[in-house]
């Protein structure tokens, strides 16, 4: 039979349990997208404080022009590799609140199955009820663990698309930037 107090303490045990999870998924995350924010000021900061020693050092224009082909490059690629680094770490909280959701799912399903068990076993003999709504819930199972996949597979392939395209743009503005420059 079932005891209701018992349940209720369990169920309010678990989801105090799933709050601190995504919790601490959503705090990790914040801290990683923090720590890239502080490392790129850090950063620039520096290149900032090299750039303008750079400059006091310039005497004549084409000293200023060579200074200018130095500097383009290093930033595209620093703009890219910083891109890249969004995308890590947003793509890492993704995936971590994907499991979570993805173990809620299966959990409620599987209290669902054994709620339907035990119902199954109280039903009178022959109840072909419980057992249609049981294949029901095995059969929504399996459809959502097909499109599941297919939607993450299409997610990876739209996003390594999208990071190849930036890139190669990235790349792209760059080889002109650097031609333009040789040109002046």
């Amino acid at each position: 039979m079932f005891n209701a107090p018992k349940q209720f303490t369990e169920l309010g045990q678990a989801n105090l349990e799933k709050s601190l999870r995504l919790t601490n998924i959503a705090l990790a995350g914040a801290e990683r997208l923090f720590q890239l924010q502080l490392s790129i000021a850090r950063d620039l900061l520096a290149e900032n404080a090299e750039t303008a020693k750079s400059l006091s050092q310039v005497k004549n224009v084409q000293d200023l022009v060579d200074l200018q082909k130095t500097l383009t490059q290093p930033g595209v690629e620093k703009t890219i590799a910083v891109a890249r680094t969004v995308y890590e770490a947003a793509s890492t909280t993704q995936a971590e609140l994907n499991k979570l959701i993805e173990e809620q799912v299966l959990e409620f399903n599987k209290n669902l199955v054994s709620s339907l068990d035990q119902a199954a076993a109280q039903a009178p003999a022959g109840s072909a009820a419980v057992n249609l709504l049981k294949n029901a819930v095995e059969s929504a199972n399996t459809a959502f663990d097909t499109v599941q996949k297919t939607s993450q597979r299409i997610a990876e392939n739209i996003t390594e698309a999208t990071v190849a395209a930036v890139e190669t743009g990235a790349k792209s503005v760059a080889a002109a930037t650097k031609a333009a420059n040789k040109a002046a």
